[in-house]
């Protein structure tokens, strides 16, 4: 069995950087709660491949990973840094104790934005594309997004600045399903969609990724394991909602007559979000650590 998981890890800087703001610094004693806090999360999981986002010091989270055997890791390139001090665009991440193999995931189809009206399109965050070898299931892709926040538009003010970051989340959604099913049908393996949806999956901004009528079908890991009622990954005040999910192609449903796979559990640690305790949890996440297990299908 393998534990494949996401994490949100919320503002991944080591000091002496900053995130967003030049006095937003981690002290030392903070930093080493939060990496301890981290150590601790993932020993607990024994997750085998684990799926980050709000990454700023890359190098930082690869010795982390390693100390908890999770030796490979990639990035989407780099965090975008000011002044050589303050990072202002994180970058999403994937570790495993499994070789990883970058992938290119196709570009976006200029005929898709004509049917769409736009002249252009970027992510809010870029994607990343891996390819591993799980023994006994074989090479599966994994897909890491962090899909636009639910913040208002800076450059917009008034409704129109919700209306917009809505507008970027839906586009996202859309167009990465787009890409991930051309990406399916050539690579003709098993994909998983990993990170922090920024949204509940029955949002209709969220809905292009549930697309049926296509050879790409993604599913909740948690449906395949009958949890439909499962506990929130994130907090604004006491109002709990789930934003982070694992979507798992139709070689993970065991009633697909292809199927590779079987997803036999699914997991949340939410310690940290509903039992806090400031000494072990002051500085570790707003988002709780979503894991599937998966074997290979009997």
């Amino acid at each position: 069995m393998y534990r494949i998981a996401t994490l949100n890890l919320q503002n991944f800087a080591c000091p002496p950087y900053a995130w967003y703001d030049w006095e937003a610094i981690y002290s030392a004693e903070q930093w080493q709660m939060k990496t301890q806090w981290l150590q601790r999360l993932w020993q607990q999981a024994h997750t085998d491949v684990l799926a980050l986002q709000e990454v700023f010091s890359v190098e930082a989270l690869q010795r982390l990973c390693a100390q908890a055997g999770l030796d490979y890791l990639l990035s989407a390139g780099q965090p975008t840094m000011v002044d050589q001090h303050i990072f202002t665009a994180p970058v999403v991440a994937l570790a495993s104790r499994y070789p990883l193999t970058e992938l290119t995931l196709p570009s976006v189809d200029q005929a898709w934005l004509t049917q769409l009206q736009l002249s252009g399109f970027k992510d809010s965050r870029e994607p990343l594309l891996a390819r591993l070898q799980l023994p006994g299931i074989g090479d599966i892709d994994i897909c890491v997004v962090h899909l636009k926040s639910r913040r208002p538009d800076k450059q917009l003010s008034g409704p129109l600045a919700r209306v917009k970051s809505e507008q970027q989340r839906l586009l996202e959604a859309a167009i990465l399903w787009q890409r991930l099913a051309l990406h399916h049908a050539q690579a003709a393996r098993p994909l998983l969609l990993c990170g922090d949806f920024n949204d509940e999956l029955s949002s209709p901004l969220l809905q292009p990724l549930l697309a049926l009528d296509a050879s790409l079908r993604l599913q909740d890991a948690a449906h395949l394991v009958d949890g439909s009622i499962r506990p929130p990954t994130h907090y604004y005040g006491a109002h709990g909602k789930v934003l982070d999910y694992l979507l798992c192609s139709q070689e993970f449903d065991p009633r697909y007559h292809h199927a590779v796979a079987e997803v036999v559990g699914y997991q949340v640690f939410d310690e940290h979000l509903v039992r806090p305790q400031y000494a072990l949890h002051g500085h570790s996440s707003d988002h709780a650590l979503v894991q599937l297990i998966v074997q290979p299908r009997r």
